[in-house]
């Protein structure tokens, strides 16, 4: 059975719709719940949000392109030992060596985005 058997609809504006989604949400309750701890004088007190710090536009690109560049050069390993095993010996050093200059890109890039995520970790 119901412990609550009174149903109030209220109007909101745009503006209070979206305070009452945005605070309950933040407190994790349901808009009923956050509604009638306000009534019961509960003192809502909105819980300390550590801001992140979020990855710039660049350094997002940044780390897809390393994560496609990873995902190519593990590919190209496949292609190699296959014409490895198809005796392709010739074809199979020209991949290795595409593939170890890929690495040095892979590496280089990494050692870019560590320095640019260091220098704005000091700038703050």
């Amino acid at each position: 059975m119901r412990m609550r058997n009174n149903k109030v609809n209220v109007f909101l504006s745009d503006d209070e719709k979206f305070i009452l989604k945005r605070d309950s949400s933040k407190l994790n309750l349901s808009q009923s719940e956050y509604i009638r701890n306000l009534i019961i004088g509960y003192e809502v007190k909105n819980p300390e949000v550590k801001e992140e710090t979020k990855n710039s536009i660049d350094e997002y690109i940044i780390e897809k392109i390393l994560k496609t560049l990873e995902e190519n050069i593990n590919c190209l390993i496949k292609v190699k030992n296959k014409f490895h095993y198809l005796g392709y010996f010739e074809n199979e050093q020209v991949i290795g060596t595409k593939i170890e200059a890929l690495k040095i890109q892979n590496s280089e890039i990494k050692e870019y985005l560590s320095s640019i995520t260091n220098d704005k970790d000091n700038a703050d």
